[in-house]
């Protein structure tokens, strides 16, 4: 659909001429193709490595008399 195939339909089913929707400023608005939007962690993981290594506490051993 072009511009002004879009103003006329506009026009035609407002009641209003072509030139008074041209003036409101009537436009196209083309969305762009987005993929779905989730997120593979292990894809993510594979190419980032892990950047936090949580620290484990050294386990205390009683000491053997």
């Amino acid at each position: 659909m072009t511009q002004a195939d879009f103003e006329r339909e506009v026009a035609e089913t407002t009641g209003e001429s072509v030139c008074t929707i041209r003036n409101r400023g009537f436009s196209l608005v083309v969305m762009p193709d987005r993929g779905p939007l989730t997120v593979d962690w292990d894809q993510v993981q594979q190419r980032e490595p892990l950047r936090y290594a949580p620290r484990r506490r050294p386990v205390r051993r009683p000491i053997a008399a």
